[in-house]
């Protein structure tokens, strides 16, 4: 397995037919070559805008990342990577300190926010917690770490990158060394089961579980289930957990598999989409009454 030079700096290891980077960076992740989950969903919405991708750190993405850092990861990963202002964002002072927090590759929220993922954390629902929270026994020995592992495959001759939230044994107490479930911790609007289903379509949050799941089973790991803990973002800041399907999971790695070798054409020259679309389209205002 060939790497891009990129990453032969990094420490690693090789895991069944994938590689495992141990301390890879959230940045250092985004940053390093391999297609996510993310790119190829987009590919999905829109050739060309997944192909010059330029992710915007916005409010919701940022809110998003703090609660990620505090409730995942903890309270040390939350002091590392999150910055909070107080008062008014607009004076010289507080955007002089926001800039410089930015420049350090902090996350940077206001006071309002940090109280909000606080208490978030403290509302969870205990079967999210035990699901978010494992201990050190309850995970691979092959891990460090049981948070934001880094793993790395080629399909075909494409790398494929994948930083899991949470992996963790399955919660029966027989444990088997290679199988694991993945958690995915989702900030939502609502958990209502029905809410979650049209974010769960509209982001195809499907589609990402299937490429986690790949990902890890190239590792060489049974994938038992794949799970999102999903929050919403506002008092009560109520919680619930949602499994995946093993078969919407087989559908949608099929999906991916053939976007890949979409992906493949437009990297060999064919011009990419726009918003996957015919060049001319012609509007019928009809069919919007």
């Amino acid at each position: 397995m060939i790497l891009p030079e990129t990453l032969e700096k990094y420490d690693r290891q090789a895991l069944g037919n994938a590689i495992y980077f141990t301390s890879l960076t959230n940045e250092e992740y985004h940053n390093s070559p391999g297609i996510s989950s993310s790119v190829i969903r987009k590919f999905m919405d829109s050739q060309i805008h997944a192909m010059e991708e330029d992710v915007l750190n916005t409010p919701a993405l940022k809110f998003g990342t703090a609660a990620h850092a505090l409730i995942v990861e903890g309270d040390k990963a939350f002091a590392q990577d999150i910055a909070c202002i107080e008062g008014s964002p607009y004076t010289q002072y507080n955007k002089n300190l926001k800039a410089d927090f930015e420049e350090r590759g902090m996350t940077v929220i206001t006071k309002k926010e940090r109280d909000d993922i606080f208490r978030m954390r403290d509302l969870l629902i205990p079967e999210a917690k035990k699901l978010l929270q494992p201990s050190e026994n309850e995970y691979p020995s092959i891990f460090n770490y049981p948070y934001e592992r880094a793993i790395y495959w080629f399909e075909n001759d494409l790398l494929l990158k994948v930083k899991s939230d949470i992996l963790r044994y399955p919660l029966e107490n027989a444990y088997a060394e290679n199988k694991i479930i993945l958690v995915d911790y989702k900030t939502t609007q609502s958990c209502e089961p029905s809410s979650f289903l049209s974010s769960v379509k509209r982001y195809k949050y499907d589609l990402q579980a299937a490429w986690y799941r790949r990902g890890f089973e190239k590792a060489g790991f049974e994938v038992v289930d794949f799970y999102f803990v999903a929050q919403e973002k506002k008092h009560p800041y109520a919680s619930k957990i949602f499994k995946m399907k093993k078969e919407d999971m087989d559908k949608g790695w099929i999906v991916l598999e053939k976007n890949l070798q979409d992906y493949v054409k437009v990297l060999d020259g064919e011009r990419p989409t726009v918003y996957n679309t015919p060049d001319i389209v012609e509007l019928s205002l009809s069919d919007e009454e």
